[in-house]
This record gives structure tokens, C-alpha cells and sequence, in this order.
């Protein structure tokens, strides 16, 4: 070895150094990145239960009836949302009458709602558990 040549790459502490800040960034991101999925889903939710009270209520101006069932109708709404893909949110109509009724949205997987489920009435007022 002559001195004054040069060495390269790099030692195991710099490359521990750069694993370590990799880890520490991928700890903050990954939990981020989670949540705004999480949040998408919630609001496509909330999407897909307004558009199954549109369709309910485009029913009660034919018929002034939201009651499907005395009429012997499918009841509009989708089962899933999203509609493509995975399923994340259950949607299901349970209180239907000829003046009233209820959607609501849950997690398909069965999770328990905490801030995560939704209810929309027919007065327009929408509430998250």
C-alpha cells in the first residue's frame, strides 16, 4: 500500500448509519402512509352510503315510499365499498319504512367501528362511530 492513495467505499459503520436512518424513516412513514389508506376507505364509504340514499330517494319520488319491499324491488344500494377491488366497508339498509330508513356502513372485516363505521338517516344526518 502506498501512502497517500486513496481508499474507496464505504465502512460498516457508515453503511449501519444509513440502515439506521432508513429504519427511522420507514418507522414514521409506513403508520402515516396506513392511516391515509385507512381514510380513503372511510370516505369512499361515506360516498357509497349517499349515493344508496340518493337511490332511495329518487324511489320515494316515484312511489312516496321508501319501502321496497312492500313493492317487491331489490333495494338498490351495493353491498361493498369500494365497489372494485377489496371490499373494506359492509353497506346495508336496517330500518326501512315507508317514511324512514337507515344505511349504514361497516367494516367488512368485522373490526370493531371506533371512528370507523358510518349511519345516514333519512333526514340527511350522518353520524361516525
Amino acid at each position: 500500500m502506498k501512502w497517500g492513495a486513496l481508499e474507496q467505499g464505504f465502512t460498516l459503520i457508515e453503511l449501519m448509519v444509513t440502515v439506521a436512518i432508513i429504519g427511522i424513516i420507514s418507522a414514521i412513514a409506513i403508520p402515516s402512509y396506513q392511516g391515509y389508506i385507512a381514510d380513503s376507505y372511510l370516505n369512499q364509504a361515506a360516498v357509497d352510503v349517499k349515493v344508496c340514499a340518493m337511490d332511495l330517494e329518487r324511489y320515494y319520488g316515484n312511489g312516496f315510499t321508501y319501502d321496497y319491499l312492500t313493492e317487491g324491488d331489490p333495494i338498490p344500494c351495493d353491498q361493498a365499498s369500494p365497489t372494485s377491488g377489496t371490499a373494506q366497508y359492509t353497506l346495508s339498509v336496517v330500518s326501512l319504512s315507508e317514511s324512514t330508513y337507515t344505511i349504514q356502513a361497516r367494516l367488512a372485516s368485522g373490526a370493531a367501528c371506533a371512528g370507523n363505521c358510518i349511519d345516514l338517516n333519512h333526514l340527511g344526518v350522518q353520524t361516525i362511530e
